[in-house]
């Protein structure tokens, strides 16, 4: 049995079935899942790029490297904790930028 099984018909004019299939295509859904999301109330952001993921990997290991360098530097005291601090935080806030944003 459905677990779904109550129907709404929509009548919808040509302007508003082609955004509607403009918000579709964009977030990756179906019409249905897409509908679906919208009346429960979530954001619906747009289907992140396939690229956006080899980003994601870059920037994560771009953040490992810096705290690899961090723990290397405090250890033999070559570099000020304030460098240090202040590089890690940089790498902490791109890293949350691109999360948020992608």
């Amino acid at each position: 049995m459905r677990k779904r099984n109550h129907v709404i018909p929509v009548h919808l004019n040509a302007k508003e079935l082609r955004y509607l299939d403009e918000q579709v295509k964009k977030s990756g859904f179906s019409r249905e899942e897409y509908l679906r999301s919208m009346i429960m109330g979530a954001e619906v952001r747009a289907k992140p790029c396939e690229h956006h993921a080899d980003l994601l990997r870059k920037i994560a290991g771009l953040c490992n490297n810096a705290n690899q360098l961090a723990r290397a530097a405090n250890t033999s005291g070559m570099a000020e904790p304030e460098r240090v601090e202040e590089m890690l935080r940089i790498a902490r806030e791109t890293w949350k930028t691109v999360k948020e944003e992608w």
